[in-house]
């Protein structure tokens, strides 16, 4: 038997495809399958081009991915790099290879040897970025002459989220009732979200087509014309009309026939043809009268029988009449569903309208763009209509000789053109053939997975033609080599593969055929070529796990929105948990390749991943909990919402304690949470043991006593919490915002360790990725949202936005994660269990881009017009199409080992696995030859299950791999002692820790929990200041009443309490001094952050006002102070509070120059507003700045 390793035919054959690819002289153009080589003919060719003595900076590396642009550079590099240092013999053994001749040049090795210098010292660094890089630098370079703004920002995903919500917000509030009343009616509350997204993701279309249109009302125009309606036809005047037509001379005989000699449904087609005679309103005498001819009230399919025998033999002449007008209303339904959609397309034309043009105004107003934006106008710069094409191209032809595209198969067609606009010279111009220039193009039609971003596929295949003439017209080199051998995958998993897409080979044999299935995956199949010989592997394919029988019921003690286990899901879900804690215990051998030489090893964690199509669903949690469950080494979520995660939910309910220490909730979320749990491995010392007897310690079940019963427990176990929470509690009014998380996280407990240890012991290395982008959070919320904690609060609840995690190979752990997100990379096993969904799962898109109209909104599938339902069957089938390129994706991801399976679900006792489905397309496919039955890991758990398949041998038990350990290093004793706090030139500072001197941190302590066991004042402050907060929004007369139905749901208090708090907050809203502050134009918890002449210059001071108004002739200030004792005049008021004031004034004072500044406190505990006076805070002011 031959040694493990590649087949010297095929690797010589592949060799020569990839040297072709890579010849720096000619323009190349390649379909590369997945493990083919791709990002090594992409360096190859780079590397060629520099021996050239191409100079780095004409050198320009177009990739999707920023991770993609990371590693063809890191490739780069490395090799450079080894050049700079190899010896003679060894470098000149390289370049013969890298050349394909042994012959070379004189000069060459030196020359070699330099290009890593070379490389690193262009400016810029070599140009190898994503598209949206490449744009971005392109239009910064010539802004003017792009049309964006000069110094503009590109935004990122967040800052992106809130100019939406922002433009959302301006345009739900400019709608008119009609609009709102008739979008609710027909989509419910979230279609504005919808239409409103829709707009985002296709602006620039949506708005050319506006623009073709002469605005939304020439859409309008032109949606009636698509549906074959007159324009401004309306439902309601068709159903009218459609009465108006009815024969009821003829009905009112045929009510007569048929309730005297008819049977029960005769009786009852009577009624409702008397009762729409009787009714008032055509459109309510129409929806009763087409029930009388159609199913389901109405919109269903036309009756079997309008009249019974009985009754024709009576009256011969109804029955005709009868089905003469069902023919003619289904055409007059048709219409009015037509004219339904198009009042609703309308609505949606003008809300999008208006999305767009508010988008665009905050973005204008942020001199900013976005990542559409970039491609867009990057591309219009290019365009030969641009006035200013020639000159750009003038410049850019000194500067770019050679453009290499990588992954083509997901360009965007905007982002084709830009490229075509790019690299027009390169093939223009008797000049053409002399400069050398070429384009390479590389990508796979199969792995075109983006359409959600614009991708098409089969742009890619028609650019390949494009290029091919236009060499040939300019009369240049092209080469079109075609990869098809992988180096990746074992021969077995390319067999399964290829065997999978059997339909699409043969389609591409077969010309004729190729394109007629408009939901087939690829236009061509380019089947694989194994270049490993003697390293088997395997496929197995499980069976479906079908539903149970019945499923675990909840307990009453479960969360409320806990799911049932036991579901189909879950036994999947556990089955494959434990086969990877088997296969890890076994050690089942996968191969290793080194220099061309192959081994088997036992697995490791890190070897595996598990790919789900959707995260839906619950089964991507599920096997991460299971796989945790079982000590199984798993990472994260590859992507993630912040506030969704369970370190930062911690840090939440940290900052709402530190700003309501009577929020109960928060409090026991932060002492169950790591912060408090040493990591020894041992059992958390405050366990629901602990925190029970803290609750019954509570004198009062009225909400607000935990903290109390915490500052009075005598159990040592609580001591570190308490002091802990303390210590954050008075830090939160005076410390930066960064500063109050960091030192919390970076605190020495007493066990030694820092609390960021502690959440790594309890949560993983998982929780490190959202810590971090936390606290980069905060520091960002100081520098632009004012560092107030309450916003920072408010800010983090309210982002939904995904951030990716750096999933690291280093870790050792099993990868979960997406197809879509596995792009790219490859494993030695693959699991994929996620496979027996339709594509077309769950609810479709009720909103459809339409070429002239823009778009059609249509809520119901079944009411579509024709028109309607053309457009989604094209939607539906592109779905299926990327579906199955996601499945090829999916399966070639393996490198020795493939395991599909899936579970059951929807109606029938079994569960049903969906005919367009994965697991169905490979269950026709996978089989024959080959292919022996098994017992799979679910036969142990599922009796009947029946057998599996594998083809290939079984995996080698190698024994389980031993697992490193990282050495404990000994850490000095300087390490662990607190670093100096750095003193900058600019320094922020929060107002109330501006003072200087004793007086900087002294603060009056918030009312003690002793003090009022019962938490009475600490709620009545919380009840005033919510108060305060939320009724100046509302009209005068609907303040009481709104006071009275907030205070009424508070069942801490008395009636006469209650009638105090209104009675003392209304009369502060009234108050003839400061009614303005509390009435029109008057705003709450405003930030402010800067400088300003009366402080010093080296701070900027980040703060935020809890009530302010501007007015033609002076500013209003109030500063709630809550739960602390009112002092009895201004004179006993805390310097640190003055100096607050004072510090918000003298910004205040700088932003409105010439207007009158007047500062208020309002002590909330006593209802109590106190206007402090100018002079007092001078005073305060400048002992402070002396």
């Amino acid at each position: 038997m031959n040694a493990p390793g590649f087949d010297d035919t095929i690797r010589a054959a592949a060799s020569d495809a990839q040297k072709r690819a890579a010849h720096h002289g000619v323009s190349v153009f390649v379909e590369a399958n997945a493990g083919s080589g791709k990002t090594r003919v992409l360096v190859d060719r780079v590397v060629n081009i520099l021996l050239q003595g191409v100079a780095p900076e004409e050198i320009l590396c177009v990739t999707y991915t920023k991770a993609a642009a990371a590693e063809m550079k890191d490739r780069l590099f490395t090799r450079l790099g080894r050049w700079s240092v190899a010896g003679a013999e060894e470098l000149e053994r390289d370049l013969q290879e890298q050349l394909g001749h042994e012959d070379l040049p004189v000069g060459k090795v030196e020359d070699a040897r330099r290009l890593f210098a070379r490389a690193l010292e262009t400016p810029g660094g070599l140009k190898i970025q994503t598209i949206h890089a490449f744009c971005e630098n392109l239009l910064r370079r010539f802004p003017l002459e792009a049309g964006a703004p000069p110094g503009f920002d590109t935004l990122d995903e967040a800052e992106a989220a809130r100019r939406i919500d922002a433009a959302r917000q301006r345009v739900l509030c400019a709608l008119p009732p009609e609009t709102v009343d008739l979008v609710l009616r027909t989509g419910g509350p979230d279609a504005f979200a919808s239409i409103m997204g829709w707009a985002r993701g296709r602006r620039h279309d949506f708005r050319d087509a506006l623009e073709r249109a002469g605005g939304p009302d020439g859409l309008v125009d032109t949606l009636y014309t698509t549906l074959g309606l007159e324009i401004g036809a309306t439902a309601d005047t068709l159903k009218a009309a459609a009465w108006a037509q009815a024969p009821r001379d003829r009905l009112e005989e045929t009510v007569i026939v048929q309730r005297n000699h008819g049977g029960k449904t005769d009786v009852g087609r009577a009624d409702l043809i008397e009762q729409a005679l009787k009714s008032d309103r055509a459109e309510d005498a129409f929806a009763l009268y087409v029930q009388v001819f159609f199913t389901d009230k109405g919109r269903g399919t036309p009756a079997k029988s309008l009249i019974t025998a009985g009754c024709d033999k009576v009256a011969p002449g109804v029955k005709p009449m009868l089905e003469r007008e069902c023919a003619r209303l289904e055409k007059v339904r048709d219409q009015v569903r037509a004219a339904a959609v198009a009042e609703a397309s309308a609505v949606a034309i003008d809300i999008a309208a208006r999305f767009v043009e508010a988008y665009e105004d905050e973005l204008q107003r942020r001199r900013a763009l976005d990542f559409d934006d970039l491609v867009r106008l990057a591309g219009n710069l290019l365009r030969p209509e641009n006035a200013f094409s020639g000159w750009v191209g003038y410049k850019l032809d000194g500067t770019l000789a050679h453009a290499l595209i990588d992954e083509a198969q997901d360009t965007a067609p905007r982002q084709w053109d830009m490229i075509r606009g790019l690299t027009a010279e390169f093939f223009a111009g008797a000049g053409a053939r002399e400069s050398g220039r070429t384009l390479f193009i590389v990508g796979d039609e199969k792995q075109s997975i983006y359409s959600f971003q614009g991708a098409e596929p089969a742009r890619f295949m028609e650019e390949g033609d494009r290029l091919a003439a236009a060499a040939s017209a300019a009369e240049l080199g092209f080469e079109r080599p075609g990869l098809d051998v992988s180096f990746r995958s074992a021969p077995e998993i390319l067999a399964a593969v290829d065997q999978a897409f059997a339909p699409e080979a043969a389609a591409f044999m077969a010309p004729e055929t190729k394109f007629q299935a408009s939901d087939r995956p690829f236009a061509r199949y380019q089947s694989h070529r194994a270049a490993r010989m003697n390293t088997p592997g395997c496929v197995e394919f499980w069976p479906a796990v079908p539903k149970p029988e019945s499923v675990e019921e909840a307990s009453i003690f479960d969360p409320v929105d806990a799911s049932a286990r036991g579901s189909a899901r879950d036994i999947l879900a556990e089955t494959v948990a434990e086969e990877i804690r088997a296969m890890l215990a076994r050690g089942d051998g996968v191969w290793e390749e080194a220099r061309g030489a192959f081994s088997q090893r036992p697995v490791r964690p890190g070897d595996i991943a598990i790919l789900v199509w959707r995260r839906t669903g619950g089964f991507f949690e599920e096997v991460i909990r299971q796989l945790k469950l079982k000590g199984v080494p798993v990472a994260g979520a590859d992507r993630m919402v912040l506030k969704e995660q369970t370190a930062v939910k911690d840090m939440l309910a940290l900052a709402r304690f530190a700003i309501t220490p009577g929020d109960d909730l928060a409090l026991a979320e932060l002492l169950k949470s790591p912060f408090f749990d040493p990591a020894d491995g041992g059992p958390p010392a405050i366990d629901d043991d602990v925190l029970l007897d803290l609750v019954r310690r509570r004198t009062s079940t009225r909400r607000g006593t935990l903290w109390s019963a915490l500052f009075t427990s005598d159990d040592p176990r609580l001591f570190e919490a308490r002091d802990a929470l303390k210590a954050v509690r008075d830090a939160a009014d005076s410390d930066r915002l960064y500063d109050l998380f960091a030192s919390f996280l970076n605190a020495r407990t007493p066990t030694g360790e820092t609390r960021w240890a502690r959440v790594y012991a309890r949560l993983g290395e998982e929780a490190r990725d959202p810590l971090e982008e936390f606290l980069a959070r905060a520091l960002d919320h100081e520098r632009e949202g004012g560092g107030a904690l309450s916003s920072f609060l408010a800010a983090i609840g309210t982002e939904d936005t995904q951030l990716k995690r750096e999933m690291s190979h280093d870790r050792d752990e099993v990868q979960v994660m997406t197809v879509h997100a596995s792009k790219g990379l490859e494993r030695p096993v693959i699991i994929l269990p996620d496979t027996t969904r339709s594509p077309l799962t769950g609810k479709g898109d009720a909103i459809l881009s339409h070429p002239e109209a823009g778009l059609i909104w249509s809520q119901r599938k079944a009411e579509d017009p024709p028109a309607v339902a053309e457009l989604r069957e094209t939607a539906a089938n592109r779905l299926k199409a990327e579906h199955g390129r996601l499945l090829y994706v999916a399966l070639t991801r393996a490198r020795d080992r493939l395991i599909v399976c899936g579970w059951r679900q929807g109606a029938g006792a079994l569960g049903q696995i969906s005919d367009d489905s994965w697991y169905a397309r490979l269950a026709e496919h996978w089989g024959g030859e080959g292919w022996d039955e098994i017992e799979t890991p679910l036969s142990a758990r599922i009796a009947e299950i029946g057998s599996g398949l594998r083809f290939g041998p079984a995996p080698v038990a190698l024994g389980a791999a031993e697992r490193t350990r990282r050495a404990v290093i000994d850490i000095p004793d300087w390490a662990r002692i607190p670093a100096r706090s750095e003193q900058s030139g600019v320094r922020g500072v929060a107002p109330s820790s501006f003072l200087g001197g004793e007086e900087a941190d002294f603060e009056p302590p918030v009312l003690s929990p002793l003090a009022d066991p019962g938490a009475h004042r600490f709620r009545r402050g919380d009840v005033i200041h919510k108060l305060l907060q939320t009724l100046p929004d509302l009209a005068r007369e609907r303040r009481r009443e709104a006071a009275e139905r907030f205070v009424a749901a508070q069942p801490d208090f008395s009636d006469a309490d209650r009638q105090v708090m209104i009675e003392e907050t209304l009369g502060i809203l009234d108050h003839p001094d400061f009614a303005p502050l509390f009435g029109p134009g008057s705003r709450a918890e405003v930030s402010l952050v800067g400088r300003a002449p009366d402080l010093p210059g080296n701070v900027i001071v980040r703060g935020q006002v809890d009530r302010l108004v501007v007015t033609d002739s002076e500013v209003l200030i109030v500063d709630y102070k809550t739960n602390r004792p009112p002092p009895e005049n201004v004179a006993a008021v805390a310097k640190v509070y003055i100096g607050q004031l004072a510090t918000y004034r003298a910004l205040l004072r700088a932003v409105h120059p010439g207007k009158t500044v007047r500062c208020a406190l309002l002590w909330t505990d006593a209802a109590r507003l106190m206007e402090v006076a100018d002079a007092v805070m001078d005073a305060v002011l400048d002992g402070a700045t002396a």
